[in-house]
């Protein structure tokens, strides 16, 4: 991947991100913010169980040289979709908890929105920061053994963000059915 190539797919990522959310925020069809919603969710929960869980287990007993010709080949995922990701749930969330009049400052969702902070940070500062090293080593042909650390750090937040994902979306169940 050439960093003009890198370039415009981070264009690409912003301007599908905003329209994914601007679009269903302006147009306020409850039914189509709950579905990008849901669907992007669900995307990156699965996203997280096949790299926090299946990933991790079956790259565990490879070698570093296999581990980082896997770690450059899923970068699209990891420094495209996760971030954007982390952005577009929750913030249609948010415009969707608005819309049904469900949204109050309690509790529930203080957890709700902290953790969901806590998923963008890990997201940008952990998932992407260490895609980029994935991508700078690759292309300079440096460490195999470094950019299979970077794929382990990137799996472990997976793990992570797995966790706080199913504590969100009990959150949210809880409220939907019983407030």
């Amino acid at each position: 991947m050439r960093n003009s190539e890198l370039l415009k797919n981070f264009t690409i990522t912003i301007i599908f991100s905003f329209l994914l959310i601007t679009i269903p925020a302006f147009i306020g069809n409850i039914l189509l913010i709950d579905y990008i919603h849901v669907l992007i969710g669900a995307i990156w929960t699965g996203t997280d169980v096949f790299l926090g869980l299946i990933f991790y287990i079956v790259l565990n007993g490879l070698d570093d040289n296999i581990r980082s010709m896997v770690a450059v080949r899923i970068l699209p995922m990891t420094l495209y979709f996760i971030p954007a990701a982390s952005v577009i749930t929750p913030v249609l969330g948010f415009i969707l908890s608005l819309k049904e009049g469900i949204f109050k400052l309690n509790y529930l969702f203080i957890p709700i929105i902290a953790l969901a902070i806590i998923l963008f940070l890990m997201s940008f500062i952990l998932i992407f920061r260490y895609s980029m090293k994935i991508y700078v080593e690759n292309k300079s042909k440096n460490c195999i053994t470094k950019i299979s650390g970077f794929l382990r750090v990137i799996n472990i937040t997976a793990s992570v963000q797995l966790v706080i994902q199913v504590v969100i979306i009990s959150l949210m169940a809880y409220i939907v059915v019983f407030l």
